[in-house]
């Protein structure tokens, strides 16, 4: 079996290196180990033809600079990421890359390191694909208050609040975890939730208090020209008890029905027309990616 590749610039690599998973190193000192100090991005790759990668990137740098970690040498991280994808044997498959930037190893201590010290940046690929039942049959959440800090708009590797829900979720058999801040529905632990009212598409707008997700842009976009009917106005917790459909939406879910809320069925409790139209506007969209690397 050959050796997974994955790319790692921090002080003992200040230049980057390819290393394989098995012997990549990151100190104890790393400030992305000890206090989560860091963010994150994932990148879906379609047979090599990175979606929406520029998007993504821009949420990166958006982030980058919300949490102060100066790491401008970031302009290489596509090309980093494509010749990862050729050399893992994922160019002609569908994968996630993983990107993740640290503010660097220095002593543990809670301010900033002064002077400041490299930031650690790791790149990886992963093979992925999403289940076509999931997306067919569509899936189950549970709800719960939203207890996450008030910066859920920077994409950051302290997941540990997200880690809790989701487990609640699976704990209740559901797929997803989606959360509910003073009575109004903000998101899921690595989704965007949109519900169906009426004919009309409502999402939490994006506030402080939800990531907004590249594939939420892309599904409000294809709504618009579309002319789907759309409300960036936050659904309430009554209101999820009548919905007409609801559905999930991110890089590892695209568009993904939900059918169920906490056991109750949502609608019909089948994937409803509109999910289902926008599953197969959104296919279009993937399909027309040129090859390579997606602007």
């Amino acid at each position: 079996m050959p050796r997974e590749l994955v790319y790692l610039r921090n002080a003992r690599f200040p230049s980057g290196e390819l290393v394989g998973r098995a012997g990549a190193r990151v100190s104890p000192d790393d400030r992305g180990f000890v206090f989560g100090d860091g963010v994150y991005e994932v990148i879906r790759s379609y047979s090599g033809r990175l979606f929406q990668a520029e998007a993504h990137m821009e949420r990166l740098r958006t982030s980058l600079a919300a949490v102060r970690i100066d790491a401008q040498d970031t302009a290489d991280l596509v090309d980093i990421a494509m010749d990862l994808l050729d050399r893992n044997g994922l160019a002609g498959a569908d994968a996630l890359v993983y990107m993740q930037v640290t503010r660097g190893t220095a002593p543990r201590a809670h301010p900033f390191p002064s002077p400041a010290v490299l930031p650690t940046l790791y790149v990886s690929t992963t093979p992925f694909a999403l289940p076509n039942e999931l997306q067919e049959e569509g899936v189950g959440v549970a709800t719960l208050s939203d207890f996450r800090w008030a910066r859920c708009d920077i994409k950051t590797v302290s997941l540990q609040a997200n880690v809790l829900a989701l487990q609640h979720a699976k704990e209740q058999g559901a797929r997803e975890c989606v959360f509910i801040r003073d009575g109004a529905v903000t998101e899921g632990t690595h989704a965007n939730f949109m519900g169906v009212v009426d004919g009309v598409v409502r999402t939490h707008p994006a506030t402080n208090h939800i990531l907004a997700g590249i594939t939420r842009a892309v599904v409000l976009g294809i709504c618009a020209r579309e002319r789907i009917s759309v409300r960036e106005e936050a659904l309430t917790e009554t209101e999820l008890r009548v919905l007409d459909e609801a559905f999930l939406t991110a890089t590892s879910f695209e568009v993904t029905p939900v059918v169920c809320i906490n056991g109750r069925p949502v609608g019909s409790g089948r994937p409803g027309p509109t999910t289902a139209r926008l599953q197969a506007l959104f296919k279009q969209a993937v399909e027309a990616l040129p090859s390579g690397r997606k602007p």
